[in-house]
């Protein structure tokens, strides 16, 4: 008898002990850290643990996570996962068929690329076709199309997208209307852009990261190689100071890359209010008045591609042994940015075919002037 109550408090205490562990175990799981260095409690994570992270993607546990072959360059470092919200919440919230699509075509640390079109940008022979174009000559990039949404913002525009691309997603918004060409600064060119960052807050808070290209921008090599790991918010500059740190660089918003993160969600939401406090201005301009704020305030952590990388029409590099990508900005007119980027691949092309002795010499650089490069 005694013999039996000895094992029979023996197994309890085994049992309890085993309780507490996993307690113990699934409690540490649930432990985040926020951009402040504290240490918060994750419901989600409690609950599940991220279990639909490999699921959502389509990817196995082993699978690498990056837009190099060779390396991983981007950090999952305090990301938002809101994949695991219902479905009556997903259907009330902004973009409600966004999520699918997100999960088909981003990479497996889930990172989207995004750009966007009207009927103008996305007819045969204009800018759709052009920036697509510059995928299939670059170098060692055709592979990023498989990660590349093309947003468009009308009926006409998603027919000429599903002709050349996979992955398309039509954006309607109410009383607007995005069919015809946007002249820059004008009213609907103003609610286009602000449009776009409205979007891109929703990727965030579903818990993906995106790189936002312009559709005017030539991509010629991988400029994911250009995006540090610590950076909260990368961008293109308009004119950049040598310091990549530099908060004093012109940033140019329509080539920027955001971690999804709840500091990063904040910001977007911080940029949208300012809006109301800059009547008239785009968001880029908007992004340059409060820039500061961002990294004083808020704790952001921003950082400027050198132009020498990714530059524009504004300001580039002419060393075509570095250039990443070219944006067809300080240009006015859908017909001059397609006379410009069409001499841009043709230079390409002139280089990519030449010895690779003859490209270490560096000697060829773009052809000008042209309408608006110079």
């Amino acid at each position: 008898m005694s013999n039996n109550k000895n094992m029979s408090r023996h197994l309890t205490r085994f049992l309890l002990g085993t309780t507490v562990a996993l307690v113990c175990v699934l409690f540490y799981r649930s432990i985040v850290i926020n951009g402040d260095g504290n240490y918060e409690i994750s419901v989600e994570a409690f609950a599940l643990s991220n279990a639909t992270q490999a699921s959502n993607n389509g990817a196995s546990g082993n699978e690498v996570a990056s837009f190099d072959k060779k390396s991983i360059l981007l950090s999952r470092e305090d990301q938002v996962d809101h994949t695991t919200v219902s479905n009556d919440t997903l259907q009330k919230a902004p973009f409600p068929d966004l999520l699918p699509l997100l999960q088909r075509v981003a990479t497996a640390d889930k990172t989207v690329i995004i750009t966007s079109v009207n009927e103008a940008w996305a007819k045969p022979n204009s800018l759709l076709d052009i920036f697509l174009e510059g995928f299939h000559i670059g170098e060692d990039i055709e592979h990023l199309l498989d990660h590349l949404i093309v947003v468009t913002l009308d009926p006409n525009a998603l027919n000429h997208c599903k002709a050349v691309h996979p992955h398309c997603y039509l954006l309607t918004v109410d009383g607007m209307n995005f069919t015809a060409e946007k002249v820059f600064m004008s009213n609907d060119y103003i609610d286009l852009v602000w449009t776009k960052v409205k979007l891109q807050r929703r990727i965030l808070e579903l818990g993906y990261n995106f790189l936002f290209t312009d559709v005017d921008i030539l991509w010629l090599r991988n400029p994911f190689k250009h995006i540090t790991v610590y950076a909260d918010l990368t961008t293109s500059s308009d004119l950049f100071f040598g310091n990549p740190d530099n908060i004093d660089n012109f940033p140019n918003t329509g080539f920027i890359y955001v971690k999804s993160t709840k500091k990063a969600i904040e910001m977007m939401d911080y940029w949208i209010d300012a809006r109301e406090k800059n009547p008239g201005h785009h968001e880029q301009n908007v992004f340059n008045i409060i820039k500061a704020d961002l990294v004083n305030m808020l704790r952001v952590k921003v950082r400027y591609i050198d132009t020498a990388y990714c530059g524009g029409f504004c300001n580039h590099g002419n060393d075509l042994n570095k250039i990443c990508t070219m944006h067809a900005n300080c240009c006015v007119g859908l017909y001059a940015k397609l006379h410009d980027l069409r001499k841009i691949i043709d230079d390409w092309k002139f280089y990519m075919a030449l010895s690779m002795e003859e490209r270490i010499k560096g000697n060829f650089t773009w052809t000008v002037p042209g309408l608006c490069m110079h």
